[in-house]
């Protein structure tokens, strides 16, 4: 999935600098009104669920790049491209006069960040792994720009908006999830990921619950073995990629629950997969594909690009 940008860095500066004087006059509005601006002011995200966070606490107009993976919010998506999580194009990031990079942890993009911060460049690598990561890290970024309260309200608003998805699934029976993330090789949702929270609060069991990390490669005879009813697959993130309610390749195994009852799903990888502000609405949608009697019927769209949601 990792790529550079290959934009002219003269081009992309004047662009970065005209957008930089945008954001600037909001800043100045706010200045004027008294009220007090932390942090820094011209900062680069390289993780799709840092950019979500970013504008869950309203911090956008400080963002003047970011990462090649970054689609969402439309807000951004005309931003300079700094390249991938181990490979931010650092005389690009220096051109743009950024003074911080804020991205996911990486382990694989531990070399670039200790480059970027001895040419003068602050790196806040935020762990996003799993559910409780991903709260902790929202308050994280809220202290680092000055909105502690904002944090706290948008993470009490995650947890009070996922109870109620639980409350309204408790009485039903759990149905025996498999959440594919990678399919060559296999990859499946395990213990601890946002995906594994979601499940349990939707009405269902993760097949994988007792996998020994978050994102789990293992064999597809264990998958097979352990007889999904439902199979959520968010493996491929192709333009053209198969969408909805099909077997699709589960279907070669017709004895599966899953494929049985039709419960196999074809979903867009950003619907799901990018843990942050969206949790709850990625518990709802889940809660559709586990218990449509409960929760009604999902349709195509809802499983299809973040981008179909833009009028």
């Amino acid at each position: 999935m990792e790529g550079s940008a290959k934009h002219p860095i003269l081009l992309l500066t004047v662009i970065a600098l005209a957008i930089g004087c945008q954001g600037g006059e909001g800043r100045e509005e706010r200045i004027a009104a008294g009220v007090a601006e932390e942090g820094p002011r011209r900062v680069a995200v390289l993780a799709p669920a840092v950019v979500e966070m970013m504008q869950a606490l309203d911090l956008l107009d400080r963002v003047v790049a970011i990462g090649d993976f970054v689609e969402w919010p439309p807000e951004v998506t005309s931003l300079p491209r700094i390249g991938a999580y181990n490979m931010p194009n650092l005389e690009l990031v220096l051109s743009l006069r950024v003074d911080m990079l804020v991205t996911a942890a990486s382990e694989a993009g531990r070399e670039a960040h200790k480059r970027l911060n001895d040419l003068g460049v602050d790196v806040l690598a935020l762990e996003t792994e799993t559910y409780q990561e991903v709260l902790e890290s929202l308050q994280t970024l809220g202290k680092a720009f000055g909105r502690e309260e904002g944090a706290r309200k948008v993470v009490s608003g995650i947890r009070e908006k996922i109870e109620a998805v639980r409350s309204r699934s408790a009485a039903a029976r759990r149905r025996r999830v498999l959440f594919v993330v990678g399919q060559r090789p296999l990859y499946a949702a395990g213990p601890g990921s946002h995906i594994d929270e979601v499940i349990k609060a939707a009405g269902g069991e993760n097949v994988f619950a007792d996998a020994m990390s978050p994102y789990q490669l293992v064999s597809m005879e264990a998958a097979i073995e352990r007889l999904p009813e439902v199979i959520i697959d968010a493996s491929d993130n192709r333009p053209g990629a198969l969408r909805g309610r099909k077997p699709g390749f589960w279907g070669q195994w017709r004895f599966l629950p899953a494929v049985r009852e039709n419960r196999v799903y074809w979903i867009d990888p950003m619907r799901l997969t990018i843990p942050g502000p969206r949790l709850p609405e990625m518990a709802e949608l889940v809660a559709k594909l586990i218990h449509p009697e409960i929760f009604g019927s999902v349709s195509v769209k809802e499983l299809g690009p973040l981008t179909e949601d833009v009028p």
